[in-house]
């Protein structure tokens, strides 16, 4: 059984008497399995945290990191210690995991900002789109998108079915904390903090210092900066059969975010169990904000909850979702069913400092510098805390130390549908079926290369390392957001390590020569060739924006919920009308409401709660 907090049980009793009933219905979980598609299709839960360091939770070592569900699914699955991200930052790690492909092939920039007219582009297939269209699949996404805002580019028409989420990093524009709830009539009152005046968000400059924000395009800087879009984070979802998106928030509020995430993913899981589904949940946590206490946040229930303060009450409202889903899958009887997914999109951002997050004893000791987390190519940038859970044939504790990376998402879990993947295009990511269900299974990754940008003088990315077997190579290296006297070293011939023993990169086995034992001097030539190919077969893309739809133009490509209104749409008038889940409006909560299937407390818990009850009555009379 998985832990939900005693605190969160009062939610259970907003569900509606047909939800409830809905087990009775269906039967026992053999039975709705009868009823599933031959040959069967797993369902995949993919878990994909926000710049979480490896050195942050439980079964990592954390010693006071509170997560009990996710260490709990690691333990009882398979713990893999050697999981690489597709890319040091954000947008370049979530296209490389929705492709299967290395992400310069995009021609993308490692970060979009929020008000930019290119995403991914619409001739890459995304996982999603390849096992809806090929597999049958019932697809969802909820949480942080960040391959492109404009409505083209989001996840309805990338293979999504459904989508709740914002649309790139949470410190891209203005959020808001509703005060929680007390345990007397007080009136909610906001806790508003620094505003962003424009659509330049406060962390963009250290992006563009760094390179991070350059894509490959034939055409001019498409950045809005005038966009009003860019100064308030919207709440969007859609929904693709009804040809339907719509902006739920705007801004949207940080207190309620998760529980909204969280009835979300367990209505997509209710209503999808007679078909295989794939439930993709980028969380937004634990990305810092720009303008929340400790640069964190949580729902009411896990502020203050943790010793570790705010990072560490973010990371622990994650976790009681993560418990959620899992015990939503065994009410259904749908573990034995369904793959767990669990990793991080990048390492931790440690100029946050406590903030930031942990990238544990991947510390980069050789670099003489503190920042290389996010950004960077060492370690703590790239190498990402991971599991495999699935009850029945994975067996419980066990570890591979085999590579494997977020690149082998997408013909994993192809192969495992019994789906081919799509030919006429290169896949740098491998089947890793083998690591995750056989005792001794092996990578496929003889090679794999890691591309960084700022780094060899190149105007876009370039190759910056490469892992082979127990060895791990640098060509360049640079700390994650150079604030250091800009501290970017090449190296000729590559310095090396052998990564195995030395997990920390403290002691290289050469440097700036040719190592002199044998074995390893044989491992450097097969590098230096592997590099060689690399460099003349890699074939960089180029992204050009879509063309204008209506209403879209410069300065009007971000998410804006009334241009009129300057995408500000939360009434300040209906500030008491916050709401069980503190919507804003009145209209939202009740579309909120509507999308859910979440019912009302009846009679009201909370004064917000009569209020906002009192309010809807007297508009529909």
């Amino acid at each position: 059984m998985f832990i939900i907090s005693p605190s969160m049980k009062m939610a259970f009793i907003w569900l509606p008497l047909t939800v409830l009933c809905t087990f009775f219905v269906l039967g026992t979980a053999a039975q709705r399995r009868q009823h599933r598609s031959a040959p069967h299709k797993p369902n995949v839960v993919l878990l994909f945290m926000d710049d979480l360091g490896y050195g942050d939770l439980g079964f990592t070592g954390h010693p006071t990191t509170s997560t009990p569900n996710l260490d709990k699914l690691a333990y009882n699955g398979k713990i893999l210690t050697t999981w690489y991200s597709g890319c040091n930052v954000c947008t370049g790690s979530r296209a490389a995991l929705m492709t299967g492909r290395q992400f310069p092939r995009t021609g993308l920039p490692g970060v979009l900002s929020s008000t930019v007219a290119i995403g991914l582009p619409l001739n890459e297939t995304t996982i999603a789109e390849h096992l809806k269209e090929k597999g049958g699949y019932a697809t969802a996404v909820v949480g942080k998108w960040h391959l492109g805002q404009r409505q083209i580019y989001l996840p309805a028409n990338r293979g999504f079915d459904y989508y709740l989420g914002i649309p790139y990093s949470d410190d891209m524009g203005n959020g808001f904390q509703s005060s929680c709830p007390s345990d007397t009539n007080e009136e909610v009152k906001e806790k508003p903090g620094e505003a962003i005046e424009s659509s330049r968000w406060p962390s963009m400059e250290l992006y563009e210092e760094n390179g991070f924000s350059e894509a490959l395009t034939n055409t001019a800087s498409d950045i809005a900066q005038n966009d009003p879009a860019g100064k308030y984070l919207p709440l969007v979802y859609q929904d693709r059969y009804k040809n339907e998106t719509k902006v739920l928030e705007q801004p949207l509020d940080f207190t309620t975010l998760a529980e909204k995430y969280n009835d979300f993913a367990l209505n997509f899981i209710e209503k999808h169990q007679e078909q295989p589904f794939f439930l993709y949940m980028p969380f937004s946590h634990v990305h810092t904000t720009h303008n929340s206490p400790e640069l964190q946040y949580a729902g009411c229930n896990y502020k203050n909850a943790t010793r570790r303060g705010a990072f560490g009450d973010a990371l622990a409202e994650s976790d009681w979702i993560v418990g959620n889903v899992m015990k939503k899958l065994d009410d259904l009887g749908l573990e034995e069913d369904t793959l767990v997914l669990f990793t991080s999109d990048n390492g931790p951002w440690m100029i946050r400092s406590l903030s930031g997050g942990s990238e544990g004893l991947f510390t980069g000791s050789f670099a003489g510098y503190s920042d290389t987390g996010k950004g960077s190519t060492w370690e703590g940038g790239i190498r990402m805390p991971a599991f495999a859970y699935w009850k029945g044939k994975i067996p419980p504790f066990s570890r591979s130390a085999e590579i494997v990376s977020s690149l082998d998402v997408f013909p994993t879990i192809s192969s495992l549908a019994g789906l081919p993947i799509p030919p006429n295009r290169t896949y740098d990511g491998r089947d890793m079926s083998d690591v995750l269900l056989d005792k001794n299974g092996k990578s496929k990754h003889d090679f794999l290369f890691f591309y960084q940008t700022s780094c060899t003088g190149e105007p876009y990315w370039s190759i910056s390392s490469v892992r082979h077997g127990k060895y791990k190579a640098h060509w360049c290296t640079r700390p994650g957001f150079d604030r250091e006297g800009h501290v970017v070293r090449i190296y000729d011939p590559p310095l090396l390590f052998n990564i195995e023993k030395d997990p920390s990169e403290s002691k290289p086995i050469s440097f700036n020569a040719m190592p002199e034992d044998p074995e390893d001097s044989s491992a450097m030539d097969r590098i230096l060739k592997a590099y060689a190919m690399e460099k003349a077969t890699f074939q960089f893309g180029k992204v050009e924006p879509y063309p204008d739809q209506p209403g879209e133009g410069p300065g009007k490509y971000g998410v804006c919920c009334d241009r009129s209104r300057d995408c500000n749409c939360r009434d300040k008038s209906d500030a008491e009308n916050l709401g069980i889940f503190n919507l804003g409006t009145i209209q939202h909560h009740d579309i909120y409401h509507e999308i859910l299937g979440v019912g009302e407390p009846s009679p009201p818990a909370t004064l917000t709660q009569r209020v906002l009850q009192e309010g809807r009555d007297k508009r529909l009379k």
